[in-house]
Protein backbone atom coordinates (compact mmCIF):
# COMPACT_ATOMS: atom_id res chain seq x y z
CA UNK A 1 0.00 0.00 0.00
CA UNK A 2 1.71 3.22 -1.01
CA UNK A 3 1.25 6.42 0.95
CA UNK A 4 -1.00 7.77 -0.44
CA UNK A 5 -3.48 4.85 0.00
CA UNK A 6 -2.58 5.07 3.56
CA UNK A 7 -3.90 8.51 3.85
CA UNK A 8 -6.83 7.95 2.09
CA UNK A 9 -7.67 5.17 4.46
CA UNK A 10 -6.90 6.90 7.27
CA UNK A 11 -9.05 9.83 6.29
CA UNK A 12 -11.97 7.51 5.64
CA UNK A 13 -12.06 6.05 8.88
CA UNK A 14 -11.55 9.08 10.03
CA UNK A 15 -14.80 10.31 8.51
CA UNK A 16 -16.57 7.15 8.87
CA UNK A 17 -16.15 7.36 12.93
CA UNK A 18 -18.01 10.63 12.91
CA UNK A 19 -21.88 10.36 14.57
CA UNK A 20 -24.34 13.37 14.81
CA UNK A 21 -23.98 12.45 19.14
CA UNK A 22 -22.83 10.82 21.55
CA UNK A 23 -26.08 10.93 23.53
CA UNK A 24 -28.34 7.71 23.17
CA UNK A 25 -32.09 7.92 23.15
CA UNK A 26 -34.40 5.60 23.36
CA UNK A 27 -38.35 5.93 22.95
CA UNK A 28 -41.16 3.92 23.99
CA UNK A 29 -42.93 2.04 21.06
CA UNK A 30 -46.41 0.99 21.31
CA UNK A 31 -47.27 -2.92 21.84
CA UNK A 32 -49.54 -2.38 19.35
CA UNK A 33 -46.45 -2.56 16.34
CA UNK A 34 -45.71 -6.06 16.05
CA UNK A 35 -43.00 -5.79 12.91
CA UNK A 36 -39.60 -5.62 13.56
CA UNK A 37 -39.23 -2.12 12.79
CA UNK A 38 -35.75 -1.73 14.11
CA UNK A 39 -34.30 -4.07 11.58
CA UNK A 40 -36.46 -2.54 8.33
CA UNK A 41 -34.31 0.08 7.11
CA UNK A 42 -30.74 -0.94 5.77
CA UNK A 43 -27.64 1.14 6.99
CA UNK A 44 -27.59 4.70 5.73
CA UNK A 45 -24.40 4.85 3.31
CA UNK A 46 -21.23 4.91 5.18
CA UNK A 47 -19.51 8.39 5.44
CA UNK A 48 -17.16 8.11 3.30
CA UNK A 49 -18.98 6.28 0.25
CA UNK A 50 -19.30 7.42 -3.15
CA UNK A 51 -22.88 7.46 -2.63
CA UNK A 52 -22.49 10.26 0.29
CA UNK A 53 -19.83 11.90 -1.22
CA UNK A 54 -22.48 12.30 -4.18
CA UNK A 55 -24.97 13.34 -1.86
CA UNK A 56 -23.33 16.04 -0.01
CA UNK A 57 -22.60 17.61 -3.69
CA UNK A 58 -26.46 17.39 -4.73
CA UNK A 59 -27.02 19.29 -1.14
CA UNK A 60 -24.25 21.78 -1.75
CA UNK A 61 -25.08 22.65 -5.51
CA UNK A 62 -29.44 22.53 -4.62
CA UNK A 63 -28.43 24.80 -1.52
CA UNK A 64 -26.19 27.31 -3.46
CA UNK A 65 -29.08 30.15 -3.83
CA UNK A 66 -32.30 29.29 -3.09
CA UNK A 67 -35.53 31.30 -5.02
CA UNK A 68 -38.07 32.90 -3.02
CA UNK A 69 -40.56 29.27 -4.10
CA UNK A 70 -38.00 27.12 -2.79
CA UNK A 71 -37.46 29.21 1.07
CA UNK A 72 -41.31 29.39 0.71
CA UNK A 73 -41.59 25.28 0.79
CA UNK A 74 -38.41 24.67 3.47
CA UNK A 75 -40.63 26.55 5.54
CA UNK A 76 -43.91 25.36 4.53
CA UNK A 77 -42.21 21.97 5.10
CA UNK A 78 -40.32 22.58 8.32
CA UNK A 79 -43.57 23.96 10.31
CA UNK A 80 -46.03 21.68 9.05
CA UNK A 81 -46.02 19.19 6.49
CA UNK A 82 -49.65 18.01 6.28
CA UNK A 83 -49.80 21.77 4.76
CA UNK A 84 -48.88 20.40 1.41
CA UNK A 85 -51.90 18.71 0.94
CA UNK A 86 -54.21 21.68 1.74
CA UNK A 87 -54.56 22.49 -2.38
CA UNK A 88 -55.54 18.98 -2.75
CA UNK A 89 -58.34 18.54 -0.12
CA UNK A 90 -59.61 21.98 -0.73
CA UNK A 91 -60.22 21.19 -4.49
CA UNK A 92 -61.41 18.17 -4.09
CA UNK A 93 -63.94 19.08 -1.31
CA UNK A 94 -62.32 16.37 1.42
CA UNK A 95 -61.60 16.45 4.94
CA UNK A 96 -58.16 15.66 6.70
CA UNK A 97 -58.70 12.75 8.76
CA UNK A 98 -56.43 14.30 11.49
CA UNK A 99 -57.79 12.41 14.21
CA UNK A 100 -56.54 9.48 12.38
CA UNK A 101 -53.25 10.70 11.74
CA UNK A 102 -52.65 12.01 15.39
CA UNK A 103 -53.47 8.77 16.26
CA UNK A 104 -50.74 6.93 13.91
CA UNK A 105 -48.12 9.59 14.37
CA UNK A 106 -48.46 9.23 17.79
CA UNK A 107 -47.36 5.64 17.19
CA UNK A 108 -44.98 5.99 14.82
CA UNK A 109 -42.96 8.67 15.97
CA UNK A 110 -41.21 6.68 18.79
CA UNK A 111 -40.12 4.19 16.21
CA UNK A 112 -38.68 7.27 13.82
CA UNK A 113 -37.22 8.72 16.65
CA UNK A 114 -34.95 5.64 18.22
CA UNK A 115 -34.15 4.68 14.36
CA UNK A 116 -32.68 8.30 14.42
CA UNK A 117 -30.61 7.08 17.64
CA UNK A 118 -29.54 3.57 16.05
CA UNK A 119 -28.36 4.97 13.30
CA UNK A 120 -27.02 8.16 14.36
CA UNK A 121 -26.28 9.39 10.81
CA UNK A 122 -24.28 13.16 11.03
CA UNK A 123 -26.76 15.88 9.25
CA UNK A 124 -25.00 16.60 5.96
CA UNK A 125 -23.13 19.84 7.33
CA UNK A 126 -21.18 17.28 9.62
CA UNK A 127 -19.63 15.91 6.58
CA UNK A 128 -19.71 18.56 3.99
CA UNK A 129 -16.05 19.84 4.77
CA UNK A 130 -14.49 16.80 5.03
CA UNK A 131 -15.12 17.06 0.93
CA UNK A 132 -14.55 20.28 0.75
CA UNK A 133 -17.73 20.83 0.17
CA UNK A 134 -20.39 24.20 1.50
CA UNK A 135 -24.26 23.39 2.42
CA UNK A 136 -25.94 26.50 2.87
CA UNK A 137 -28.51 25.36 5.71
CA UNK A 138 -31.44 26.99 6.43
CA UNK A 139 -31.37 27.24 10.24
CA UNK A 140 -34.47 25.87 11.87
CA UNK A 141 -35.28 23.97 15.32
CA UNK A 142 -36.23 21.15 13.40
CA UNK A 143 -32.93 19.52 12.74
CA UNK A 144 -31.09 18.54 16.00
CA UNK A 145 -31.51 14.92 16.11
CA UNK A 146 -29.80 12.69 13.91
CA UNK A 147 -30.34 12.67 10.30
CA UNK A 148 -31.61 9.01 9.11
CA UNK A 149 -34.12 8.50 8.40
CA UNK A 150 -35.98 11.78 8.08
CA UNK A 151 -38.45 12.73 10.31
CA UNK A 152 -40.78 15.09 8.56
CA UNK A 153 -40.92 13.17 5.66
CA UNK A 154 -42.18 10.60 7.46
CA UNK A 155 -44.67 12.70 8.31
CA UNK A 156 -45.84 13.70 5.22
CA UNK A 157 -45.42 10.15 3.82
CA UNK A 158 -48.21 8.98 6.83
CA UNK A 159 -50.02 11.69 5.88
CA UNK A 160 -50.20 10.41 2.63
CA UNK A 161 -50.68 6.83 3.58
CA UNK A 162 -53.84 7.65 5.52
CA UNK A 163 -55.00 10.19 2.61
CA UNK A 164 -55.09 7.80 -0.05
CA UNK A 165 -56.89 4.62 2.30
CA UNK A 166 -59.83 7.45 3.16
CA UNK A 167 -59.67 8.54 -0.37
CA UNK A 168 -58.06 6.41 -2.78
CA UNK A 169 -59.31 8.06 -5.62
CA UNK A 170 -56.78 10.52 -5.34
CA UNK A 171 -54.04 8.44 -3.68
CA UNK A 172 -51.47 9.83 -6.61
CA UNK A 173 -51.97 12.94 -6.09
CA UNK A 174 -51.27 12.30 -2.31
CA UNK A 175 -48.12 10.80 -2.79
CA UNK A 176 -46.66 13.03 -5.37
CA UNK A 177 -46.82 15.32 -2.54
CA UNK A 178 -44.00 13.21 -0.60
CA UNK A 179 -41.81 13.71 -3.06
CA UNK A 180 -42.32 17.65 -2.19
CA UNK A 181 -41.41 17.21 1.38
CA UNK A 182 -38.21 14.78 0.82
CA UNK A 183 -36.85 18.05 -1.50
CA UNK A 184 -37.76 20.99 0.99
CA UNK A 185 -35.44 19.02 4.00
CA UNK A 186 -32.78 18.73 1.04
CA UNK A 187 -33.24 22.09 0.20
CA UNK A 188 -32.66 23.38 3.67
CA UNK A 189 -29.79 21.32 3.69
CA UNK A 190 -30.54 18.70 6.32
CA UNK A 191 -31.01 15.82 5.00
CA UNK A 192 -29.29 13.57 2.49
CA UNK A 193 -32.18 11.89 -0.15
CA UNK A 194 -31.41 8.71 0.84
CA UNK A 195 -32.76 10.21 4.49
CA UNK A 196 -36.48 10.53 2.66
CA UNK A 197 -36.09 7.41 0.88
CA UNK A 198 -35.91 5.62 4.57
CA UNK A 199 -38.75 7.65 5.48
CA UNK A 200 -40.94 6.29 3.02
CA UNK A 201 -40.05 2.30 3.88
CA UNK A 202 -40.61 2.62 7.69
CA UNK A 203 -43.79 4.65 7.42
CA UNK A 204 -45.11 2.14 4.85
CA UNK A 205 -44.31 -0.56 6.73
CA UNK A 206 -45.68 0.97 10.31
CA UNK A 207 -48.77 2.14 8.25
CA UNK A 208 -49.15 -1.69 6.91
CA UNK A 209 -48.56 -3.18 10.20
CA UNK A 210 -51.82 -0.91 12.09
CA UNK A 211 -53.85 -0.25 9.72
CA UNK A 212 -56.12 -3.02 9.56
CA UNK A 213 -55.84 -3.96 13.44
CA UNK A 214 -56.76 -0.28 14.55
CA UNK A 215 -58.60 1.19 11.26
CA UNK A 216 -60.54 -2.07 10.02
CA UNK A 217 -63.51 -0.43 8.34
CA UNK A 218 -61.75 3.12 7.34
CA UNK A 219 -64.42 4.73 5.09
CA UNK A 220 -64.28 7.88 2.86
CA UNK A 221 -65.99 10.50 4.18
CA UNK A 222 -66.69 14.23 2.84
CA UNK A 223 -67.25 17.49 4.15
CA UNK A 224 -71.02 18.63 4.03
Amino acid sequence: MNIISKINKSLAERIDSIVYTTDKKTFKVSNQLTIDWANVLPEPPKNSSKETKKELKYLADITENLSISQKNLVYLVDKEPLDLYNDILRRHDLKMPREIFNKVWRMTEPVIMNLKYKFNRPRPEQLAKFYGLNINVTETKTHQTPAYPSGHTAYCAMGAYILSDVYPEHSSEFFGKIGDAGFARCLQGVHYPSDNEAAMVITGAVWQNIRYKIFPEIKPFRVD
